[in-house]
């Protein structure tokens, strides 16, 4: 198993046996890690500003050829067993997920509900338009899937961030199948006038379509916490707990 840390910074924090680092954006900045998403002749480096983590998880596609299981994390983000513990040994390990996935398809974060639709959500961040774009493509190249593109955008749960780990076999279906929506969508979208957030428009759309995916190819899914690297969230549960019971100065 290979669970690769997408990171657009220099960082030395520890990583568990079967995690690595990997910089993204590597194409437009100084190259500090061995490992970064513009190396080879197939990459997508050069778009991360639009495409996000996805440069690196698109370089796993394509270049990663040795690992049965492969998974994706963000440098400040894992999935964990323990949502409380900041020690690396609390994330999910090799042993667990490969175990794990012989009865599931994705180990992938838990679902985060929105009192707002999925699409009102995500249109926080994009623009109309390109939604519109996005449902336009999808319904040209795979029908079959409006009922759960609909059904998702409509709801009010998702899973977010493009983080999960899967056998390499699934990796790449799910990945041929995204990559393809996006590749045929990019053309038609005009960037013009865009804020720095609104560029990053594929990263935005890929989080809530790989939800799509999984409703519409009823995938299993085993779901983590997600832990935010930093302040504990367990110091954050007590502070809160200490301010509302006036403890605090």
């Amino acid at each position: 198993m290979k669970v690769y840390v997408a990171t657009h910074m220099k960082t030395e924090a520890p990583l568990p046996p079967n995690y690595q680092y990997i910089q993204v954006n590597a194409a437009n900045n100084e190259v500090f890690f061995p490992l970064h998403d513009a190396l080879g002749e197939d990459n997508i480096s050069a778009k991360n500003p639009n495409y996000c983590e996805l440069t690196a998880a698109y370089w796993v596609w394509k270049n990663d050829h040795e690992n049965e299981v492969v998974g994706l994390a963000h440098y400040r983000r894992f999935l964990t067993v323990n949502k409380f513990s900041s020690s690396p040994r609390a994330y999910l390990n090799s042993p667990r997920a490969e175990n794990l996935l012989k009865r599931y398809d994705f180990l992938a974060t838990k679902l985060y509900r929105t009192n707002a639709t999925q699409k009102q959500h995500l249109l926080t961040y994009v623009r109309e338009k390109d939604f519109d774009l996005l449902r336009g493509t999808v319904q040209r190249l795979y029908p079959a899937y409006m009922p759960a593109f609909d059904e998702v955008f409509a709801g009010h749960e998702s899973y977010l961030l493009n983080m999960f780990i899967c056998k390499k076999q699934t990796w790449d279906a799910y990945y041929a199948w995204l990559f393809s929506i996006l590749a045929a969508l990019e053309p038609q979208v005009d960037m013009t006038g865009y804020s720095v957030q609104e560029q990053r428009l594929y990263g935005f759309l890929a989080e809530r379509l790989f939800t799509v995916y999984v409703r519409c190819n009823h995938c299993r899914v085993k779901s983590f916490p997600t832990f935010l690297l930093g302040k504990s969230k367990w110091v954050i549960l007590m502070e809160k707990v200490q301010k509302m019971l006036g403890m605090r100065d």
